[in-house]
């Protein structure tokens, strides 16, 4: 019966083969708990080694800061002194140059105004002109007029006399 052999032979194999698994496997454990170990200690080591160098750290860093602080405070010093200058220097030159504008702008305004009336004269003096010119054309007109009606009447009476036709007045 070779396969029962064979079957026994697999069977021993196998609980052969669970039993280094096994001990493999407890060595395995027993690394992982010496390794996790040591990176506790380490860990230990690491954290005390961190925490002197963050004291030693924030001191320094303090210092700096400081130092810092009082470089920014001068600078802006200076940047409010050059300011306050520069608003001085501006405010001269505003004050300088209103005083020149309202200068120009008297004398433009008073240069308007006597282009102004100027202009005018110039309009009611071409008025003047207008209103003879406007008069004279109203007198040929009226006596254009004047010579139409005699002569329209002139016709009138000379048609009436031709006609035969004695007019409402009776002549």
């Amino acid at each position: 019966m070779g396969i029962a052999d064979d079957m026994k032979k697999l069977g021993e194999d196998i609980a052969a083969s669970y039993d280094m698994r096994v001990k493999a496997l407890e060595e395995l454990v027993k690394d992982t708990h010496k390794m996790l170990k040591g990176f506790q200690n380490e860990h230990k080591e690491m954290a005390a080694n961190l925490r002197r160098g963050l004291e030693q750290g924030e001191a320094d860093r303090l210092n700096a800061f400081q130092s810092m602080m009082a470089e920014i405070q001068e600078g802006v010093k200076e940047i409010e002194i050059y300011v306050k200058n520069k608003l001085k220097e501006f405010s001269d030159a505003h004050a300088e140059m209103s005083g020149e504008l309202k200068k120009e702008l008297a004398k433009y305004v008073d240069d308007m105004v006597k282009a102004t009336r100027k202009l005018m004269g110039d309009i009611q003096a071409r008025q003047k002109e207008r209103n003879a010119e406007v008069a004279d054309l109203l007198e040929a007109f009226k006596t254009e007029r004047e010579n139409m009606a005699a002569n329209w009447q002139a016709l009138t009476a000379t048609m009436v006399e031709r006609r035969g036709i004695k007019s409402i007045s009776g002549e």
